[in-house]
């Protein structure tokens, strides 16, 4: 019998984990591999729509949201959830008998608990996109699913440490970097021409994401660098964006701040830009910003936070600063501000590093190697 393969991701929006789910589920398909994804009827539809727009199957369902966060939203959210689990069960059992998947991947510990009940320790695994906290409640959590898991699949070595923390067993910890085909519109192996001293930061705009530490650090080095602006892509809470807007023009910087907003295609973004900054307070557990970026021909200075300094090589593809010094960051920045020929040298290597190390082709390979009973990266 053909194996299958069932990608579970749940997709309120579309971020690094659908990014990724996207890309495994093209390239086990493009690989002869049959392959169905299973999708939250909850959602802006985006997930969705990239599904059908590669020709991908997809059932969707009432996967949603477990909280045990005392707030009104998180408190409606479960308890719409647990209204509709029955159906969740029904429809999942029927999926089950229908296509018999030999291999589940779960990408959210929330459906675990969902379908508790179908975890099969022969078949499905848990793909472990973030860092969890080591806290009791969460301790408790993946010493239950530990058992029932097949194995979990780290997307860094600084995600299956916090896992291993858990108490997860390394006989059941494999490392997966994650790799994408080539976003970039060149032909070239090397970045074209900096357009001038334009720096970026991606993402969802937030206080655990660095933002104010990336404007003192740009006001820091704004003097000296005329020219320079600073980009700032992704939504954000009015309350957030207020503050951020409002230390800019505190600094007197406001002026060379653009503030562009959500921007759906991620290749229209990276052109725009010379330099790219991740200065994540939080422990980030791999970057997608950073691949992206590469591939594009860009240094990027990331901190010392999570999985990032697995994507950069410090002084050769960007810089490694640590986490909320603002000071560290605008050495490094000044840095590349004031020499187009870094910029150029570094991007050049990041873009090779990305196409050496983080191709999807190797990223579905692993996978491939993985689900057939082989070993991967070891964690």
């Amino acid at each position: 019998m053909k194996k299958s393969i069932a990608i579970i991701c749940g997709a309120g929006y579309v971020s690094g984990k659908e990014i990724m789910a996207l890309e495994l589920a093209e390239g086990l398909h493009d690989n002869g591999q049959s392959v169905n994804c299973i999708t939250s009827q909850w959602g802006d539809g985006d997930f969705v729509g990239r599904l059908s727009t590669r020709a991908l199957p997809y059932r969707r369902m009432r996967l949603g949201f477990i909280s045990a966060t005392l707030t009104w939203d998180a408190m409606r959210m479960t308890l719409d959830q647990l209204w509709r689990w029955p159906r969740l069960i029904l429809d999942y059992f029927i999926f089950l008998r229908q296509e018999k998947p030999t291999q589940i991947l779960h990408t959210n510990w929330h459906h675990l608990i969902l379908l508790w009940m179908f975890l099969d320790s022969k078949r499905d695994w848990f793909w472990v996109h973030e860092i969890m906290p080591d806290k009791p409640q969460y301790r408790r959590m993946f010493g239950w699913f530990a058992p029932r898991m097949k194995g979990f699949i780290a997307v860094s070595h600084a995600t299956a440490a916090a896992l291993r923390s858990l108490g997860v067993p390394d006989a059941k910890l494999h490392v997966i970097h994650n790799g994408l085909v080539d976003p970039s519109s060149t032909d070239s192996s090397l970045p074209p021409q900096p357009l001038g001293k334009n720096i970026g930061i991606i993402g969802q705009v937030g206080a655990w994401k660095g933002h104010e530490d990336l404007l003192e650090a740009f006001f820091s080095v704004a003097a000296q660098h005329p020219t320079a602006i600073l980009h700032v892509f992704g939504g954000c809470s009015d309350d957030f964006a207020g503050r951020l807007k409002m230390r800019a023009n505190e600094l007197g910087i406001a002026s060379r701040v653009v503030w562009h907003g959500f921007i759906a295609e991620r290749k229209n973004i990276y052109p725009l830009i010379d330099i790219c900054v991740v200065p994540s307070r939080c422990e980030e557990s791999f970057g997608m910003t950073v691949l992206e970026a590469g591939y594009f021909g860009l240094p990027v200075i990331v901190t010392r936070r999570g999985g990032l300094p697995e994507v950069v090589v410090d002084g050769v593809t960007g810089f490694i600063v640590e986490g909320e010094n603002s000071q560290q960051l605008a050495t490094r920045l000044g840095e590349l501000l004031g020499d187009g020929s870094l910029r150029m040298k570094m991007g050049a290597a990041a873009r090779l590093r990305a196409q050496q190390y983080f191709s999807r082709d190797r990223f579905v390979a692993d996978f491939r190697r993985m689900l057939s009973g082989g070993d991967s990266n070891d964690a």
